[in-house]
């Protein structure tokens, strides 16, 4: 059974959203920038921070998985082993993974399986979004003000803090070609772009297609439950994707009798749309805040688009050690 042994999580202060930034039915209060810094040296940042309060011994590190959702770098540049030899040098190898905002914790899945018995992974995950309109969507149709954060987890076979019991996937691949902006492959998107296509698809999205996605929430979140043999009442925690409202994870969880956490939105609202690093800022704060005690069961819930879902449960063995260094956080 593999263990997370550390969680470190790279999150700037968060600075209020001003006029002009949202709609004016947004929820969002604040959003969190981290100029003159890239995606690669906030993962290496980040990287570093777990890899020391885990006591990893590099040589033992196996893989490392890099995600996220932004431009990680120039095009043929192989960030993920810019990452790697930042970390943990030549020891073993690295990939970057994409699947945009479940990146995050699909790396952690897939880092987990590709371990060894006396080996370790470490995933990676970045965002910067200071070259681009964070708020290109949020101040239009009421999408998400981008974040600027990062995060790294340690996973090896046995110790750590917390067990990976089970995990969940599914998907909807027929709303890929919805997502489609430029048609050149070769043209580069930029938030403009994305925001043309963010308001095409909130206003031709049916109810069919609203409910599509809910069921393939439930499937991810059923396939988890039923690979790490838990109940959805044992679960203490449901860590689901950032929004403004809660919506529709706040109705997946009235479905599937798992807990919503008031406290855990209003951290979200409180510092913008983390991206991939969204279900580690959340095991951070459920940490500070006390609530990661020994038995606790964590339902983790990452989506991509509302067309993939990724679910993991994890089972809490003791109360993680947490440590705060300027904009690193870190629990191990």
């Amino acid at each position: 059974m593999t263990s997370l042994e550390a969680v470190a999580v790279l999150r700037p202060t968060p600075r209020p959203i001003g006029p002009g930034e949202l709609a004016s039915d947004g929820h969002w209060r604040a959003v969190c920038e981290y100029p003159g810094s890239t995606p690669a040296e906030m993962a290496v940042q980040a990287g570093k921070a777990a890899v020391a309060a885990a006591h990893t011994p590099v040589a033992r590190v196996r893989w490392l998985v890099h995600a996220g959702v932004g431009p990680q770098g120039g095009q043929g540049w192989p960030v993920h082993h810019h990452i790697q030899n930042g970390v943990v040098g030549c020891h073993g190898n690295a990939l970057e993974l994409k699947q945009n905002c479940a990146g995050g914790l699909t790396s952690w899945l897939l880092a987990a399986r590709l371990l060894d018995d006396d080996g370790y992974s470490v995933s990676t995950g970045a965002d910067n979004w200071c070259w681009s309109d964070r708020f290109a969507t949020s101040k239009t149709v009421g999408g998400e003000p981008f974040s600027d954060a990062a995060h790294a987890v340690v996973i090896s076979c046995g110790g750590g803090f917390a067990k990976l019991l089970g995990s969940g996937t599914a998907s909807c691949p027929q709303m890929a070609d919805d997502w489609q902006g430029r048609a050149g492959y070769w043209e580069a998107v930029d938030a403009n772009d994305f925001q043309h296509v963010y308001s095409r698809l909130t206003a031709t999205r049916s109810l069919d297609s609203m409910r599509e996605s809910l069921r393939m929430f439930i499937r991810a979140i059923r396939a988890a439950l039923a690979d790490a043999n838990v109940s959805a009442q044992y679960v203490t925690h449901f860590v689901p994707q950032g929004s403004d409202t809660g919506q529709p994870f706040r109705s997946l969880a009235n479905l599937m009798g798992l807990p919503w956490s008031a406290d855990l939105h209003q951290h979200t609202l409180d510092h913008g749309y983390l991206g991939v690093s969204t279900q580690a800022d959340a095991l951070v704060f459920l940490a500070q805040t006390g609530n990661l005690k020994p038995d606790s069961i964590v339902m983790l819930l990452a989506v991509e688009y509302e067309l993939s879902a990724t679910a993991m449960v994890l089972r809490v063995v003791r109360p993680p050690r947490v440590s705060t260094d300027g904009v690193m956080r870190v629990v191990a």
